[in-house]
């Protein structure tokens, strides 16, 4: 007999929680890879007894409980767990079949958090982990050199842990659910399918195209998340609330050096001016793939941004200029720091129910 335990038959599966401390089953299962990490901090007391070696009992503290997860290919499909599990919002898609997920995060508030439970294993179905009130921590997104798949990679990190192999943690509900496979026809996120524009207001978006310059692009976006734990005599390390902290929201981009780019009244210009210089920046990504009739799957970001650092680079035999900017809080025409549209086939449902 095979020994059990198959790296190749390890899934994940997610599901939005509808309330925050409750666990619910996985709804959809995603193509990512990578582990969680559960450390329940177990520590030898600093005492004396009379032994060069340990005597005393450890004792558990917080855990902590994070997962690095990869998208190598990211799927239009896949976007929404990822902005929810970063923006929070209780965002709900709009239309059907072909659903229409924005994001308009808050600046001068704090959007409440959207949580998920996370099961992982393999075909051990007695060793799968079930960790609960899941948020990213950090997200990013590296559009590569050579105009391919988008790749995605996330840090999460979770309020609690329960296992299918624990007796003092149990599962609840049981994990794996069951009936969840990875999808076999995914719309890639491609960077070939992608414009940029770049102008110097919101409503100059439109007609802020460039050509020809851009080669690679990585957007990086971190927050700090404060986890809250309150002694209410549940008997577990469990956190209760997260406090979301400073956010930040970082493109770089790669490109050539054309006329938008270099020179009098360039993009290094703004960057090299004595009194910073706001940009407003779109990434347009449109697929050959239609997600219903004549709608294309897509996606759209943009951020308003102040360009912080330049640094030199080669593509091939030519000169390269990576631009680096940070967003900023935008009160008039973008009415924010950050806004992203999303067009794919997942409902509300498949991603998991915000509760009301």
């Amino acid at each position: 007999m095979p020994i059990a335990g198959f790296t190749r038959l390890r899934k994940h599966q997610f599901g939005r929680q509808a309330d925050f401390g409750t666990k619910v089953a996985a709804t959809r299962a995603y193509p990512f890879s990578g582990t969680p990490s559960v450390d329940l901090t177990w520590t030898d007391p600093e005492i004396d007894t009379g032994s060069r070696d340990p005597v005393a009992v450890p004792y558990r503290g917080a855990p902590e409980l994070t997962a690095s997860l990869e998208a190598p290919a990211l799927a239009y499909d896949d976007l929404p767990i990822m902005l929810c599990g970063f923006f929070g919002g209780g965002e709900t898609p709009t239309g059907g079949p072909a659903y229409t997920w924005s994001h308009d995060p808050a600046s001068t508030t704090v959007d409440e958090p959207d949580v998920f439970t996370y099961e992982f294993g393999d075909d051990v179905l007695t060793d799968w982990f079930q960790l609960g009130d899941g948020m990213l921590e950090s997200l990013e997104f590296t559009g590569p050199d050579g105009l391919g798949p988008i790749t995605a990679s996330m840090s999460w990190r979770f309020g609690s842990v329960a296992s299918s192999g624990s007796t003092d943690s149990p599962d609840n509900p049981v994990v794996p659910t069951g009936a969840l496979n990875v999808a076999t026809d995914d719309a890639i996120v491609y960077l070939k399918d992608a414009e940029i524009r770049i102008a110097s207001s919101y409503a100059g978006l439109a007609a802020g195209k460039i050509s020809d310059a851009l080669h690679s692009f990585v957007l990086r976006l971190s927050q700090e998340v404060d986890q809250k734990r309150f002694a209410n005599g549940t008997q577990t390390f469990d956190v209760q609330a997260y406090g979301p902290g400073a956010r930040t929201i970082e493109l770089e981009c790669t490109f050539a050096k054309t006329s938008d780019i270099v020179g009098v009244g360039s993009e290094s210009d703004d960057w090299m001016s004595d009194d910073s210089v706001n940009r407003w920046v779109q990434l347009v990504f449109t697929s050959t793939k239609m997600a219903t009739g004549a709608t294309p799957y897509s996606w759209t970001f943009a951020l308003p941004m102040r360009y912080y650092t330049r640094e030199e680079g080669e593509i091939g035999g030519n000169t390269t200029v990576v631009l680096t900017g940070h967003a900023f809080y935008d009160p008039t025409g973008l009415a924010g720091a950050f806004e992203s549209t999303v067009v794919n086939t997942i409902d509300e449902a498949e991603l998991g129910e915000i509760g009301s």
